[in-house]
């Protein structure tokens, strides 16, 4: 009886488990204090204490999370849904010729045509990329849209969840400039 009960929950881990995906519809280059910083990156905002920061990812866990990249200090600070870490290994968004990535003002997981995705969690739900001003900075941190929420939370600072936010868009671009 012990051997079968064991033998049905592992079988109920295995099928639960979904792997995490890494999102493939945009560019990524990989990074770190070594690499140069892509001339083309995306500017995400600046944190704290007056650093530029990128757009970029980070694999925690099971989850693939979006990141403030700090290219001077090469660390990558993400959150999850309760904490706050960083890395020194990330990946950095870098513009495409035909794409476009403009911060839209957005509420309540309301899903903004072209949104970029950094991935997905462990629960296989897209990870985008949202952005607010708080704490001395505009700071980026992870939407997950089951929660209508924006939560950015850097170091020691107390998590905050925002219902208004900006969120990351892709916008095909035809290199026109209209004056």
């Amino acid at each position: 009886m012990y051997k079968a009960a064991c033998l049905v929950l592992a079988l109920f881990a295995v099928a639960n488990a979904v792997p995490s995906t890494y999102d493939t519809e945009h560019v990524w280059k990989a990074g770190n204090l070594s690499y140069i910083v892509p001339q083309d990156a995306i500017l995400g905002g600046f944190d704290p204490y007056g650093y530029n920061t990128y757009v970029g990812r980070v694999k925690s866990g099971s989850d693939i999370l979006p990141a403030r990249v700090v290219v001077e200090t090469g660390t990558a600070y993400f959150n999850t849904e309760t904490a706050s870490s960083k890395l020194l290994v990330y990946d950095i968004l870098v513009a495409e010729r035909n794409l476009r990535y403009v911060w839209v003002r957005s509420f309540d997981g309301f899903y903004e045509k072209g949104a970029v995705a950094v991935g997905t969690n462990v629960k296989n739900e897209r990870v985008y990329c949202c952005r607010a001003r708080t704490d001395g900075g505009l700071l980026i941190g992870t939407l997950l849209l089951s929660q209508k929420v924006c939560i950015i939370k850097h170091e020691t600072l107390a998590l905050r969840k925002f219902d208004k936010y900006e969120v990351l868009v892709a916008q095909q671009f035809n290199g026109t400039v209209y004056y």
